[in-house]
């Protein structure tokens, strides 16, 4: 059952959280082994309602769980009890969901539960980076570290997410804008002009009779347009949803000039990334990609590293089972040669991912260089359209009132 409760720390001060119990009982055996005092409680009446609110509360961003591992890592480093530093972060996150979160985490822990455990069952929350490396912290004694590679890790994808959006504000705010001028033209705008020119006798281009038509219908039946979007959108979904789809579709993008270079870059940074992150946690090479095959959902990607993973399983150096995939540039061989040969295979990783960050924020400026004059030659288009179609007639009105 669902429980809202207040229980008091040993320095009187008082908390109040929620969650699921299976009687009284449990909750107060939570509370002691945290060293709280219930102080009250009560049971929510509509379990439902309650979750139904809790589903329209923000998501928790990245870089929240970034400040969530930092700081719990910090108070671990320094000494103090995880339950204690669970507490303190969760008393000063304003997060909603993520105090839910934590507070849960809070009470596994304390029936028991280890905290990598603890994290899997909030996946909506915690990312499977979070878990993995907490997993690994747990089993090495570096629970510091892991929440600190955690964090590292998130900053980077993080970094990367920001710079592709970056690239893609200006021309979208455009293309709204742009968008908006077109509705309104069209449905605003050309009846009335049309009406006008039809009075005066003036003859109306193709073009023009062709747009009042379709204006028309969309007028008149304007409770079917969403059909075609609604079905537009559901098919998309359930496509997307195949890997064969989304096989394909990467792989073509990847073909573009530019944006396939910036979409590859970007995926690179985060494989090497977190392969570095992983060997230098102590972590096999197999294990490795085992974690990585869970964490990384694109099926090119993952083909990538199940071929790595069979062919380094058979004996292959990893130097042979990343030239067996024909998807790494020479650059990243030779990195890998070296590291492997070296012993430093984790440090030369990351050299790569830095690089590969390099490149992705380098194809992102000049992506966003070419898709300014794309826009410009968009927005000609759309002023020529409007010339053809509306200012014709104009001129053809004013030929007849001079000629009469």
């Amino acid at each position: 059952m669902l429980l809202t409760y207040s229980a008091m720390r040993k320095d009187g001060t008082v908390i109040t959280s929620s969650a699921e119990f299976e009687d009284i009982e449990e909750l107060v055996q939570t509370l002691s082994a945290s060293d709280l005092t219930l102080v009250s409680y009560r049971r929510q009446t509509w379990p439902g309602i309650a979750r139904i609110m809790e589903s329209l509360q923000p998501s928790v961003g990245r870089m929240e769980i970034v400040e969530f591992c930092e700081s719990l890592g910090s108070m671990i480093g320094s000494g103090l009890p995880l339950l204690d530093s669970l507490e303190t972060i969760r008393d000063t996150v304003g997060s909603k969901r993520l105090k839910k979160a934590i507070g849960e985490v809070i009470s596994e822990i304390s029936r028991g539960e280890s905290l990598s455990g603890a994290f899997s069952h909030q996946g909506s929350v915690f990312p499977a980076i979070l878990v993995f490396f907490s997993k690994i912290g747990e089993e090495t004694g570096t629970i510091r570290d892991a929440l600190t590679n955690t964090a590292s890790y998130l900053r980077k994808i993080d970094a990367i997410v920001s710079q592709v959006k970056k690239a893609f504000i200006y021309p979208s705010f455009v293309m709204a804008s742009m968008g908006c001028v077109m509705i309104f033209w069209l449905f605003y705008v050309l009846p009335r002009l049309v009406t006008t020119f039809q009075d005066m006798n003036v003859r109306l281009p193709d073009i023009t009779l062709s747009l009042v038509r379709v204006v028309g219908f969309v007028q008149a039946y304007w409770y079917l347009t969403p059909v075609p979007l609604v079905l537009a959108a559901a098919g998309l979904f359930f496509v997307m949803k195949l890997d064969a789809a989304r096989y394909v579709l990467t792989a073509t993008a990847f073909r573009v000039p530019l944006v396939g270079d910036m979409l590859k870059s970007s995926m690179l940074t985060l494989l090497f990334s977190s392969l570095s992150l992983m060997l230098r946690s102590g972590l096999t090479l197999t294990r490795s990609l085992d974690i990585l095959l869970k964490l990384h959902g694109n099926p090119l990607v993952r083909k990538v590293i199940t071929s790595i993973k069979h062919a380094t399983a058979s004996g292959s150096s990893l130097l042979e089972s990343f030239e067996s995939t024909g998807f790494f540039d020479a650059v990243t061989l030779k990195m890998v040669s070296v590291g492997e040969k070296t012993g430093t295979l984790e440090g030369r990783l990351g050299y790569l991912a830095d690089v590969y960050q390099e490149k992705t924020s380098r194809f992102v400026d000049a992506a966003g260089k070419m898709i300014e004059p794309m826009v410009m030659i968009l927005s000609g288009g759309l002023f020529i359209f409007i010339v053809v179609s509306l200012i014709g007639p104009v001129y053809d009105l004013m030929s007849q009132l001079g000629g009469g």
